[in-house]
């Protein structure tokens, strides 16, 4: 999966950082030719800055799929940003019914609150619209709220799958291999539900590869990190891609093609 821009990056930041949909596009086009075969989008408004408005999501989402929806799977963001309730996130999702939709449950599941019914029926709904979902989890106990979860009925059993994102919580973010080894060792050695992992700061290349050598699928781009492990700036997403592939190539890993993923996502309802 390529995760490109995120919900911060802007041009000051990288020049290549996709942020309009004209940018975006280009970007997934040299990203799919790259091998990824999963695109984590977020929609920006006119001033550049993300948004949940279904409108400008729904937009994007469509202009995405004509574009390059018969080679990548296009996985729609619900990203709060402290902006966001999670009645507007799930409404999103039930605005534009995308193929697939990432969700954090420390955002849509506050471990301060109980879960609502309408957390619960909107899961259910997924399942039965075929949307793949993938929870977003940051640390080894949230993995272990996951399955208190699921066990509880809130979440449900399939049609999802599950990122682990490596380093949010340092300042500056930055994930380590020892973080991907701590969430795989929280798994419970559940090996039923597919999972990836992303890895904030130049340390990427090494907890994607921990990931790949411990079974996990991947999630690489300029949302996460903009730099070679080597500190120095990277040229854009799609050499970032091909510097992954040709490392795991080297191991004896290969990607899946596109039409893999989906009967894997199908098989998973």
């Amino acid at each position: 999966m390529v995760a490109p821009n995120g919900a911060h990056l802007q041009r000051a930041h990288h020049p290549r950082a996709p942020v309009t949909g004209e940018q975006l596009i280009h970007c997934l086009q040299a990203c799919a030719e790259a091998g990824a075969t999963m695109a984590h989008i977020h929609a920006r408004d006119e001033q550049g800055a993300h948004s949940l408005d279904p409108i400008i999501n729904q937009r994007l989402y469509q202009q995405v799929q004509g574009a390059v929806g018969d080679r990548m799977v296009i996985q729609l963001t619900t990203e709060a940003v402290g902006r966001y309730s999670p009645q507007q996130q799930m409404a999103l999702i039930k605005a534009v019914k995308p193929e697939a939709a990432s969700f954090a449950l420390r955002e849509l599941i506050p471990d301060h609150q109980p879960p609502s019914k309408a957390v619960r029926d909107f899961f259910a709904w997924t399942v039965e619209a075929r949307i793949y979902s993938q929870f977003i989890l940051y640390h080894p106990s949230e993995l272990t709220r996951y399955y208190t979860l699921r066990e509880q009925g809130i979440l449900p059993s399939q049609g999802h799958h599950l990122l682990f994102v490596a380093g949010r919580e340092r300042t500056p973010p930055r994930g380590t291999s020892e973080d991907v080894v701590a969430m795989y060792h929280a798994l419970h050695a559940d090996d039923t539900i597919p999972w990836s992992v992303c890895a904030f700061g130049f340390h990427e290349i090494r907890c994607l590869t921990t990931a790949a050598l411990l079974g996990g699928d991947v999630r690489i781009g300029f949302e996460n990190n903009t730099q070679h492990i080597d500190h120095s700036q990277a040229h854009d997403n799609a050499l970032q891609i091909t510097n992954l592939r040709n490392t795991l190539e080297n191991l004896g890993y290969c990607t899946k093609p596109v039409q893999a993923l989906r009967q894997t996502m199908t098989q998973s309802f």
